[in-house]
């Protein structure tokens, strides 16, 4: 700006000193601004000096300067001012909140538990089929009662396999005792019964009686000469029934006895 007589800085008036020769400078104050106008004039001086400066440094520095969008995201993100809470000195704070309850969920109901599916009860093992006992075998223990049919007794053949004494074929099962005796003596009850047979035997048995002692047990007496009995008869244990002889298939006067269980023969040896 050029230089004015009313304002700028003071210049300095140096003036001769005594002594070393030196200066001294004197200030003279600068001229007083007069009117309005001229106060005017040096705020906008003023003025336009700032402006430049900024520009200065905002050519200097480019990054400094902040976009309206830049400006606003922080002006947004900036937290709202809190208002002040004021409160008299002893002043008690009190926090009060509603009671809170709460009740349990109710139970879920327990499911009904299955039942077990019945099992199903075990088939009863089925027992083997029972074999059925050969004619000649023994099948019960001896009862006690029964008494030999002759008085005196001489076995000529006992029970069980022999030669066919008529046709000599080997093999042949003879079901009873052959008990040796005199044509015409007497044959005896073994035991108290009923006569069930008594007649002839289309079987080889000759004249035949059969008595039932009861429980399955009955007694046979063949190759008779006689029959004393009848059937239907009831008798006791050693009544005579008979007389030994030789009819039917037989080769002598013998008796042919027999002890039979549940009508199966059975050796008469152990009941005697």
């Amino acid at each position: 700006m050029p230089s004015h007589d009313n304002h700028g800085p003071r210049r300095a008036i140096f003036s001769r000193t005594s002594g070393k020769g030196r200066r001294r400078a004197a200030s003279s104050p600068m001229p007083t601004l007069r009117g309005r106008g001229q106060q005017l004039a040096v705020a906008a001086a003023v003025t336009g000096m700032i402006g430049m400066t900024v520009l200065t440094t905002a050519h200097a520095a480019p990054t400094g300067i902040s976009t309206a969008r830049e400006v606003r995201a922080e002006a947004a993100a900036a937290p709202a001012a809190q208002p002040s809470l004021a409160a008299e000195a002893g002043s008690s704070l009190v926090f009060d909140r509603p009671q809170v309850e709460s009740s349990p969920a109710p139970k879920a109901a327990p499911k009904a538990a299955s039942k077990p599916a019945r099992k199903a009860a075990p088939k009863a093992a089925s027992k083997p089929a029972r074999k059925a006992a050969p004619k000649s075998a023994r099948v019960s223990a001896p009862s006690a009662g029964l008494r030999a049919p002759l008085a005196s007794v001489n076995v000529s053949s006992p029970f069980g396999l022999r030669g066919n004494p008529l046709t000599g074929a080997a093999g042949e099962m003879h079901t009873g005792l052959d008990l040796a005796g005199a044509c015409n003596t007497p044959v005896l009850a073994a035991a108290a019964g009923k006569v069930t047979e008594a007649g002839w035997s289309p079987y080889g048995g000759g004249n035949r009686i059969v008595v039932d002692h009861g429980k399955g047990l009955k007694t046979t007496y063949n190759h008779l000469a006689s029959i004393g009995v009848s059937k239907g008869q009831a008798l006791g244990k050693g009544s005579r029934i008979g007389a030994v002889g030789t009819t039917g298939n037989s080769t002598g006067c013998h008796l042919h006895f027999e002890v039979m269980v549940k009508d199966r023969t059975v050796n008469p040896a152990a009941y005697l």
